[in-house]
């Protein structure tokens, strides 16, 4: 209480944001509790469906990319060869 302007003075301040770490961090500000929480969530990893699948995250896009390829088939070799 400010007894020269004899108000109400308000002596608080907002938490600061915490500082964005990972590329899917979307703090908001919770009124209720006070304070920032993070409501986002890294993308979750695609199922390996081939075996020469290799999701690896990149943080420049915020997304899964496979990395693995499959393997060149062998050239045929003789009249009998089925690949």
């Amino acid at each position: 209480f400010n007894t020269t302007s004899c108000s109400w003075v308000n002596q608080g301040t907002q938490p600061v944001q915490p500082p964005v770490v990972n590329c899917w961090d979307n703090f908001q500000f919770n009124t209720t509790s006070c304070s920032w929480v993070n409501q986002g969530s890294q993308p979750v990893q695609p199922p390996a469906v081939n075996c020469w699948d290799n999701f690896q995250f990149d943080t420049t896009s915020c997304s899964w990319v496979n990395q693995g390829t499959q393997p060149v088939q062998p050239p045929a070799v003789n009249c009998w060869d089925n690949y």
